[in-house]
């Protein structure tokens, strides 16, 4: 989505809220405690409906390693 191209429907409308931010900063966050969130950069797709959303800041992905709960790949039904 990140190159403007939709990977659903490959229509070339894909918007970002990457400038768009509210009084905590960003126009949407993931929690991360309780008076904590992460900044996300989302994008649409205005054909499709699509949405993709990416951390703001790469270097918070650790503490969501160390906080968030791994989702282990089900082996019985790969996808």
């Amino acid at each position: 989505m990140k190159n403007g191209v939709c990977p659903r429907c490959h229509a070339q409308t894909v918007y970002s809220s990457e400038k768009i931010r509210n009084k905590t900063g960003n126009a949407s966050t993931i929690p991360l405690s309780f008076l904590r969130s992460i900044p996300l950069d989302n994008y649409v797709c205005t054909n499709c409906g699509y949405v993709e959303s990416y951390v703001a800041e790469p270097e918070m992905l650790v503490h969501i390693k160390d906080i968030w709960s791994r989702v282990e790949p089900d082996q019985t039904n790969p996808q």
